[in-house]
């Protein structure tokens, strides 16, 4: 188990104690409701070029204005939408893809 976790720290660019809040979030989860939310979720093109955007990197509110050009309301709602699903978390640092987020990316065809 210690070495998926620096496996998946290491890859999603999180802090220990980050990594450590972000399975605690994911402990309880209802998976029927919570894989219904995240379809949804992600069924809006751009929450997906969003999180392909943020990928393994940290990405700034900054540099996600100049990559997007949505007003800021709409940027904002789609990242919190992001984040309500745990697709990423904002932390000092920036934005940052979870595991769930680097595992969506990784296993779902994004193109048409």
């Amino acid at each position: 188990m210690e070495d998926e976790m620096k496996k998946m720290l290491n890859k999603s660019q999180l802090t220990e104690e980050e990594l450590k809040d972000f399975l605690k979030m994911t402990e309880n989860l209802d998976h029927k409701l919570d894989h219904s939310r995240a379809y949804r979720t992600m069924m809006n093109e751009d929450r997906r070029e969003l999180l392909k955007f943020i990928g393994n990197e940290i990405r700034s509110n900054d540099e996600i204005e100049k990559e997007f050009k949505l007003k800021k309301d709409q940027l904002n709602y789609h990242l919190s939408m992001l984040k309500q699903c745990l697709f990423i978390i904002e932390s000092k640092e920036g934005w940052k893809s979870t595991p769930r987020g680097l595992g969506f990316l990784e296993n779902t065809r994004l193109e048409d």
